[in-house]
């Protein structure tokens, strides 16, 4: 496309930013089944997700579902587009219908930051309500040539009640136009070399992951500049394509390696979904079962292929009024950073 091509498209979309946009609705309340699924694919073991007595007990009362669940409640998974719901927008008048047809067809997210004004209840029937914030010019990036669109989303129940908010920030890119599918050439052979092998992932020895609590940290034993065990994580296939589906993302980059691999990349790789729920994992089994998460923020580096282990560290940077505590996270492997961000935590006192 030319220059004044790109700038007509851009012109374009961002037309839209400030407007009402789509309203999707959950295809199922929210739900033991589909919580307990997550749990299993992201390994997170707090009972107050999957143990009726215990979340009885707990501050909360009664099973809740894992924060970082939010948005995953009203992914529509493989659901065919002429049964989507009817208020919902038509793919060809989205943004990212119209960076479709223009040949930004490849898609990955990079940054996504969460608001929980409440933890979701067995029952509860989430809509959410999208907003186009933003819309890049076109970017050269390592995956290839694209636009970064951002968009914000408020979460309602059925009694149209706030319960959180995100920020999601993507890459709409022209597959084959990165630098990694320069350098694979017509074989592959090269891209295959560009993340760990198995022999790879043996090399090094990793500290155990740490023991969750399966009691609450005070707000007052918490002390700024505390840092937290390191957390190996190993960055299997399994792990990739299970937590997807539990996810309900059904993008062929997170399952299928010969798409993912004709869309520019050298293997599958994690969704920024799971991040964020190995992320919330990690900082709630430092802190503890009744730790309520306020806000989680990260931002996407290096992708996580299989066969490589992310290793996640963490240090209380601030203490805040009301029992607030905010946690700087990093998760690196073998390629460098594949997240950074923030989580705020919510202590008992």
């Amino acid at each position: 496309m030319s220059e004044s091509g790109t700038s007509d498209l851009v012109a374009q979309l961002r037309a839209a930013i400030g407007l009402p946009g789509g309203r999707v609705k959950a295809r199922d309340k929210v739900n033991q089944a589909m919580i307990r699924h997550w749990c299993d694919a992201m390994q997170d073991h707090n009972p107050v997700h999957v143990d009726p007595d215990a979340a009885a007990k707990s501050v909360h009362g009664a099973i809740v579902a894992p924060p970082a669940m939010m948005n995953a409640w009203t992914m529509q998974g493989l659901l065919p587009p002429h049964l989507r719901a009817a208020d919902a927008p038509a793919s060809s008048t989205t943004t990212y219908g119209r960076l479709d047809a223009a040949g930004y067809t490849s898609v990955v997210a990079t940054d996504s930051e969460h608001d929980y004004d409440r933890y979701l209840r067995l029952g509860d029937d989430l809509t959410g309500f999208s907003t186009l914030t933003e819309v890049s010019e076109e970017k050269h990036t390592g995956l290839g040539i694209g636009h970064f669109v951002t968009t914000e989303t408020e979460y309602r129940n059925q009694d149209d009640e706030v319960v959180g908010h995100m920020l999601f920030r993507i890459l709409k890119f022209k597959p084959g136009t990165g630098r990694v599918a320069a350098a694979a050439g017509a074989g592959g052979e090269t891209a295959q070399k560009a993340h760990p092998t198995d022999s790879d992932h043996n090399e090094e020895a990793h500290p155990a992951r740490p023991e969750r609590r399966e009691t609450t940290l005070l707000y007052g034993e918490v002390e700024e500049g505390t840092v937290l065990a390191p957390c190996p994580i190993p960055i299997t296939a399994t792990l990739i394509v299970s937590t997807a589906i539990a996810s309900r993302d059904y993008q062929d980059v997170h399952h299928d390696r010969e798409l993912a691999i004709k869309r520019g990349s050298p293997d599958i790789f994690m969704n920024i979904l799971t991040t964020s729920g190995l992320c919330s994992r990690y900082v709630t089994d430092w802190a503890g079962p009744e730790a309520i998460l306020r806000r989680l923020a990260i931002r996407l580096g290096v992708p996580n292929y299989p066969h490589d282990t992310m290793t996640m560290t963490a240090q209380v940077t601030e203490k805040k009024p009301g029992g607030l505590i905010e946690v700087a996270l990093r998760g690196s492997n073998r390629l460098g950073n594949h997240v950074t961000g923030t989580i705020t935590l919510e202590l008992p006192s």
